[in-house]
């Protein structure tokens, strides 16, 4: 029988490869060690005792690419904060012309709007920066079938953000 691999060992060869991705996708420090903690309390327990260790690299990643999607679609629902000292509440950040945040409205949205199967493809290939091929293997399609949603979906965004049904 095969044992379960070692959380400490994954957690240590894995580590930094999964901080560095996640801080590429976030840019800030705080924020990427936060949401490292949180890929690896949910590979935690997740953890298969079948999965071979060969796979357990893509496997991290692709936890990653959740929490980083679900990090930034918190981000766009509340906004950016500020803190302003140690005992005051956060407050949402105002931009000189508040375009950010208009856009981030927008694009909320606007995947809102769009079937389930348009949005899907559209939040794994551009706010979670999946690849074609990664969300093909993600949502079971083909990656061809995923080029045609993915364009339709564009299509249907053009046509929610012109206010055609």
């Amino acid at each position: 029988m095969q044992q379960p691999p070692d959380l400490e060992h994954i957690f240590n060869s894995y580590v930094d490869p999964v901080y560095r991705f996640v801080y590429s996708r976030v840019g800030n420090r705080e924020d990427a060690e936060d949401l490292t903690s949180e890929v690896f309390l949910k590979a935690a327990g997740q953890l298969d005792p079948e999965r071979p260790e060969a796979s357990i690299a893509q496997w991290l990643f692709t936890v990653a690419r959740t929490v980083i999607a679900d990090h930034w679609r918190r981000y766009y629902r509340r906004g950016p904060s500020l803190p302003l000292d140690e005992n005051q509440a956060e407050v949402p950040v105002e931009d000189d012309d508040a375009t950010g945040e208009r856009a981030a409205r927008l694009v909320l949205g606007v995947l809102a709007a769009l079937p389930e199967r348009y949005r899907r493809v559209l939040e794994l290939r551009f706010l979670s920066g999946y690849s074609v091929a990664e969300t093909a293997r993600e949502l079971g399609l083909s990656p061809e079938n995923v080029k045609v949603i993915q364009h339709r979906a564009l299509a249907k965004a053009v046509q929610v953000t012109e206010g055609r049904p």
